[in-house]
């Protein structure tokens, strides 16, 4: 029997979906493998209502691989979010594989039933395979949405072969098995896989771009170190809230390079930059997941140590400057030697952060009368 229009809808709206994400790849979005793999799924689910049955049981394959290979690529645009990618050998396995069982279940037992056990077992095992690994890895809210999602269809997909073992069903003929209530659960578990997905991209790719404008609005373009704004947030969401009971001591660095206004009148700007830049990597490299540097404003800089007592913290302040000192600038100013001053204390238990800030600024300026190239801290 030819397919009806409503049968015809479940293919349509799955390639909606696909044309939706590749859309949104050519206005700034990195969504076009995932419209790809949705494109690939409304091509199987669209030739699984062709009347070919003199193609038998060629149909079945090239129907069953398109959908897996949708699948995969699905899977495979989840993983490259965290540059990992299943090898490509593993992938044409589970495919040849996928399409042997197939042929199988066509040839020898001529049962659509249990072709579509073998598909949906494999499609089910490969998004299994991907969100499990994928989930171990989770670093932002878009990561959460889209592991989520997955789930939800790797578990659909999973109770639905545990469904076909369990639950009796009639012994219809491949040409039948499309319009039972189990051909019927196959379309709509894609078309419902389908909208899930395309969703929860949407939704992950705003998260994104969120984080993207607000990455660019709290760090400094020159160093990549964090600037005021980017310092006051991460003070409000990390910092403040431990200051009032702070258990653990937090060392404050604040440097500043010396005479740097005549650096840039002697050297020119671009070559000012390219001291900034390069203190402000020295810094980031002190920097650990736990700590904070930022540009605070021209050529003074900030480096928090939670967890550092004053001993440490004027460590890495000596370890900074010393660095500092022995960069050498060839072959702009080969026998140039640039300094930086700096001043370090530690919070106080339940002292107001701006309270340790201004002690610092003010040991930083101690340092700058006492000459210069020197660190000053509070005993």
């Amino acid at each position: 029997m030819p397919a009806t229009l409503l049968e015809w809808s479940v293919p349509a709206a799955i390639l909606l979906c696909a044309i939706g994400l590749c859309a949104a790849h050519f206005v700034g979005f990195r969504t076009l493998q995932w419209g790809a793999a949705l494109g690939c799924l409304s091509i199987g689910y669209a030739i699984m209502l062709v009347q070919a049955s003199e193609f038998s049981p060629y149909k079945q394959a090239v129907e069953d691989a398109f959908i897996l290979c949708g699948v995969m690529l699905a899977c495979r645009a989840l993983q490259s979010r965290r540059c990992r990618q299943t090898s490509l050998y593993v992938d044409i396995a589970v495919l040849l594989a996928s399409t042997a069982m197939v042929i199988v279940s066509v040839v020898l037992f001529a049962s659509a039933k249990l072709e579509s056990f073998f598909v949906q077992a494999f499609c089910a095992l490969v998004i299994w395979r991907a969100t499990l690994s994928f989930s171990r890895r989770i670093a932002t809210a878009s990561d959460k949405v889209l592991t989520v999602a997955f789930l939800f269809i790797a578990l659909v997909l999973t109770g639905q072969c545990i469904l076909y073992i369990a639950a009796p069903t009639p012994d219809l003929a491949l040409g039948e098995w499309r319009l039972s209530v189990w051909g019927t659960l196959i379309q709509y578990t894609g078309l419902l896989g389908s909208i899930v997905l395309t969703f929860a991209v949407f939704i992950a790719t705003s998260y994104d771009a969120i984080e993207k404008y607000r990455h660019q609005a709290h760090t400094d373009a020159l160093t990549g170190l964090l600037n005021r704004q980017g310092l006051d947030s991460r003070l409000d969401s990390v910092f403040r809230p431990a200051f009032p009971e702070a258990a653990t001591p937090t060392g404050v660095i604040m440097a500043d390079i010396d005479n740097f206004k005549r650096i840039n009148d002697i050297f020119g700007h671009a070559f000012g930059d390219m001291v900034l830049a390069r203190f402000g990597s020295l810094l980031r490299q002190e920097a650990d997941p736990q700590a904070c540097a930022a540009r605070m404003g021209g050529e003074e800089f900030l480096l928090l140590l939670p967890g550092a007592d004053l001993e440490s913290a004027i460590a890495v302040a000596e370890e900074i400057r010393a660095n500092f000192v022995s960069l050498r600038w060839a072959p702009h100013a080969p026998d140039a030697c640039f300094t930086a001053s700096m001043g370090v204390t530690v919070v106080e238990a339940e002292e107001p952060f701006a309270s340790a800030l201004k002690r610092a600024d003010d040991l930083l300026y101690a340092a700058k009368r006492r000459g210069r190239n020197c660190t000053v801290w509070n005993v």
